[in-house]
């Protein structure tokens, strides 16, 4: 079976990142005591709750889908 990667945020805010709570494009970490980051994400909308919807991009590949971030942790959205 396939895991996922986890993918993580290079910021310093634990709980749920809300709309406007951090810059519009963040560095992404393959793991949080990793801190070169190894891509970016940028915030695309907000989702009915307020949280920053984000895309990813690890190189030049787009990582598909579109993602909260929670503690850190960059989650699937929908």
């Amino acid at each position: 079976m396939d895991r996922m990667p986890r993918y993580f945020a290079h910021i310093s805010h634990d709980g749920p990142i809300r709309y406007g709570d951090v810059p519009g494009s963040i560095g992404v970490l393959e793991a949080v005591d990793k801190p070169m980051p190894i891509g970016e994400a940028s915030c695309r909308t907000h989702d009915e709750n307020g949280l920053a919807v984000w895309t990813l991009r690890i190189g030049k590949q787009e990582i598909p889908g579109r993602w909260i971030i929670v503690d850190r942790e960059f989650r699937l959205a929908y």
